[in-house]
């Protein structure tokens, strides 16, 4: 099935604007290009686009070789062609975030800095499978053939080797369930108030 660029890269837009609804079209023109998330979600969905059309589109694939070089180089992100990644991405961060060949994830998911997803060993073994909206914290690991639920949610630094029941929270190396709450307040879709975070979560922390 074709994957087309422009309605798979606007939903991925939309994981960034939501947090700022009144951004005119300077603002939006101004997050894309200071956004390291972005770029490499543009060549990713270039690269798929060409791929799974194939036939004459594939004139294209040096130029998409050489820009997914150079983002890679430039923001430390990997986002095999060759994973499906569904609409609503979010990665609003750089920095060494490995998603590898065989990879499903499903739409409306976040990834944070360090996160790898993919397989153990060799890249034709087993890749994850994670569902729809998931949240991926900092530094997190998914290796091999596990399954990870809808609206799950993976806390910093947690190793998963076995499979993450749907809705759940889960925590440490291995990753084991602690928590039913899930991924909700953590991937936001612009339902309600997002969660204050960096400063702002200081200061009402304290």
């Amino acid at each position: 099935m074709t994957e087309p660029f422009r309605e798979n890269f606007r939903r991925d837009l939309f994981r960034h604007f939501v947090y700022q609804p009144q951004a005119g079209a300077l603002k939006k023109l101004s997050i894309c290009f200071l956004v390291e998330g972005i770029w490499a979600m543009a060549v990713y969905r270039f690269g798929r686009a060409l791929l799974t059309r194939g036939g004459a589109a594939m004139i294209f694939w040096p130029v998409f070789r050489i820009w997914e070089l150079l983002v890679r180089l430039a923001t430390g992100i990997h986002l095999d062609v060759e994973a499906r990644i569904a609409p609503g991405f979010y990665v609003g961060h750089h920095g060494a975030i490995f998603v590898g060949r065989g990879s499903v994830i499903g739409p409306d998911c976040n990834i944070g800095q360090m996160a790898y997803v993919g397989a153990a060993v060799a890249a034709a073994d087993a890749a994850p499978q994670i569902g729809a909206r998931v949240y991926l914290g900092h530094g997190c690991k998914v290796i091999g053939s596990v399954k990870v639920g809808d609206r799950a949610a993976l806390a910093p630094g947690a190793v998963v080797l076995e499979d993450v029941p749907a809705g759940t929270t889960v925590i440490g190396n291995p990753a084991r369930v602690v928590s039913k709450l899930g991924s909700d307040d953590l991937v936001y879709l612009g339902e309600r108030d997002p969660l204050p975070t960096g400063v702002e979560a200081a200061r009402l922390a304290s």
